[in-house]
C-alpha cells in the first residue's frame, strides 16, 4: 500500500538558470570577430550584433545534489484478494490516512546545449535514495457517522532507491542585466517498487538580476532570482501492486481482533443495562454495530487480509503543485559555475546545489 507513495518529486529540480545570453549588447554590424563554435545556431549573428561576450559556452555538464520533501494525499484505493473485492471494508476512508510524505536525497547529472542564443535544451538522469512516512488510524463508522471501531495509529517508514531520466528546455531573455527565464521538463521515475514508470511535468518561470564582479577576464558574476514552479504527475491514473499489511504494520491483525472483541463485549454489556422499552432504538443500534463488527472480523480473518499478500490499486496526488523559488548562480569563469536553489510551500520543500562545467566544440 505505501510503496507507491515513494513517487518522488526529485524530477522537478533540474532547472538550468542561464543569465548571460542577450544582455547588454553593443551593436557592431561590422565586427570581424569570428564565432569559433558549432553551436548555437546564429552564434555568428549574435557576435555580429555585439552579443559575443554575453554568450555562454554552448555545451555543459551539471552535477547536482538534491534534498526534497513532499506531502501527498490518497485519492483512490482498491484492495483485492484473488477475485474477492475488499474495497468495501478497506478503503481510503476506513484506513484514515493521517500523513503520507516522502523525502529524497540524491544526485542529478545533466547535459545541456545552446541550440539558439536564447534556447537551451538538456537531458537529465538522477539517482536517489529516500524514504516514505505513512501514518494511518483505521476507523469504521456507521451510517450516522458514529465511530464503530477505531484502531490506534500505525506508523511505517519504507526506504527506497529510484532513478529518473528526462528531457527539457529553457528560454531566456535579458536586458540591462535583468533577465527572465522559463523552463519546462518531463521526466520518468523508475523503481523496483512500482510496476510502471511514473511521468512528471515541471513548468517554471524566474526573474532576477545579474551582478557583475571584477575579474581579469570580466566574465565573473552572481545572478540572483525569484520565481514560481509548477509540478505534477503526468497521466497519473494510479498504480497497481501487492502488499502484506503485517510486513508494513507489525501486529496489526492482533490489534484489530483485540479491538473488535473488546468493542463487542462493551456493546453487549451496555445492552444488558438498557431498558428494552425505553432504550429500544439504542439497543437496535448497538446490536447492528455488533453484527457489523462480527461480519467485518470474520471477513478479514477468513481472507487473512493482514497476513497474506493482497493486490491493490492506488492513486495519489500532490497536496500542492506550486512552490516559491529563490536561488543564485555564481559564474567563476566561462568554464565553471556554482548554483543553489531553495523551493518552499506549505507541503513541499527542496534544496538544490550543484557544479556546472561548460565547453565548446570548434568549427
Amino acid at each position: 500500500m505505501i510503496r507507491p507513495f515513494i513517487l518522488i518529486c526529485f524530477t522537478f529540480l533540474f532547472f538550468n538558470p542561464v543569465f548571460s545570453q542577450l544582455i547588454n549588447p553593443e551593436i557592431n554590424e561590422n565586427s570581424k570577430e569570428v564565432y569559433p563554435y558549432r553551436l548555437p545556431i546564429w552564434g555568428q549573428k549574435a557576435v555580429d550584433k555585439g552579443y559575443g561576450d554575453q554568450l555562454q559556452l554552448p555545451l555543459g555538464f551539471n552535477l547536482n545534489y538534491i534534498n526534497a520533501f513532499i506531502d501527498m494525499e490518497i485519492t483512490a484505493f482498491e484492495l483485492k484478494l484473488g477475485d474477492t473485492d475488499l474495497t468495501g471494508i478497506i478503503n481510503p476512508e476506513t484506513l484514515n490516512f493521517k500523513e503520507v510524505s516522502a523525502t529524497t536525497n540524491g544526485v542529478n547529472f545533466r547535459a545541456d546545449a545552446w541550440i539558439l542564443p536564447f534556447l537551451n535544451v538538456y537531458a537529465l538522469f538522477s539517482k536517489v535514495a529516500g524514504g516514505t512516512n505513512v501514518v494511518l488510524e483505521p476507523t469504521w463508522r456507521d451510517a450516522d457517522g458514529d465511530i464503530i471501531l477505531q484502531l490506534p495509529e500505525f506508523k511505517a517508514d519504507v526506504n527506497f532507491d529510484a532513478v529518473a531520466y528526462g528531457v527539457g528546455s529553457s528560454l531566456v531573455f535579458g536586458v540591462d542585466n535583468y533577465f527572465l527565464n522559463s523552463d519546462i521538463n518531463y521526466s520518468a521515475t523508475a523503481t523496483e517498487l512500482l510496476e510502471k514508470n511514473v511521468g512528471f511535468l515541471t513548468l517554471s518561470a524566474r526573474a532576477g538580476y545579474k551582478f557583475d564582479l571584477r575579474s581579469k577576464t570580466n566574465d565573473r558574476f552572481i545572478a540572483a532570482y525569484l520565481g514560481m514552479m509548477y509540478r505534477d504527475f503526468v497521466g497519473a491514473k494510479g498504480s497497481n501492486g501487492s502488499i502484506q499489511f503485517n510486513e508494513v504494520f507489525p501486529n496489526i491483525d492482533n490489534v484489530f481482533n483485540d479491538k473488535v472483541d473488546t468493542k463487542i463485549a462493551e456493546n453487549e454489556a451496555e445492552i444488558e443495562n438498557l431498558n428494552p422499552i425505553l432504550d429500544a432504538s439504542e439497543i437496535v443500534k448497538l446490536k447492528a454495530q455488533n453484527q457489523f463488527l462480527t461480519s467485518l472480523q470474520n471477513r478479514i480473518n477468513d481472507n487473512e487480509v493482514f497476513s497474506t499478500n493482497v493486490n491493490y490499486f492506488i492513486k495519489k496526488d500532490l497536496i500542492q503543485t506550486s512552490t516559491f523559488q529563490f536561488g543564485f548562480n555564481f559564474q567563476i569563469n566561462k568554464q565553471w559555475m556554482l548554483r543553489g536553489e531553495y523551493g518552499v510551500s506549505a507541503s513541499q520543500r527542496f534544496l538544490l546545489t550543484g557544479l556546472q562545467y561548460r565547453f565548446g566544440i570548434s568549427k
